[in-house]
């Protein structure tokens, strides 16, 4: 994972000050978490807070049915088991959230560069 995914520094959150960008992360959310009652979050710098918010009961849920649910979110977000095991003993679960949500945000970037939007 790159350093600029860390959840202390600004980095690719910048990215969620953007409507269409937000909402494609929040698109993402939903898809690899498996959660469509997440909510599109106002635009601004609150987005990323927001965003870990609505995420985290969903990751304590999955946490809490056991190893399997948590790692096939961690399958499908695409975030290595030893980056996650990481973020636990840094800052539990809401550390997870947010490295949930900031990969999600990669995944929506990665795709615009390549598609020469961004």
């Amino acid at each position: 994972m790159n350093e600029e995914l860390s959840t202390t520094g600004g980095g690719v959150r910048r990215w969620l000050d953007q409507a269409e960008v937000l909402a494609e992360t929040v698109a993402q959310l939903r898809k690899d978490l498996n959660a469509p009652e997440l909510t599109e979050p106002e635009v601004g710098e609150g987005a990323f807070e927001a965003l870990r918010a609505q995420v985290l009961p969903v990751v304590e849920e999955r946490h809490r049915q056991g190893q399997h649910a948590l790692g096939v979110v961690l399958y499908r977000v695409d975030l290595p088991e030893a980056h996650a095991k990481r973020s636990m003993a840094a800052g539990g679960v809401p550390e997870l959230a947010g490295q949930l949500v900031l990969r999600c945000l990669q995944k929506v970037l990665t795709r615009k560069r390549f598609a020469g939007l961004g």
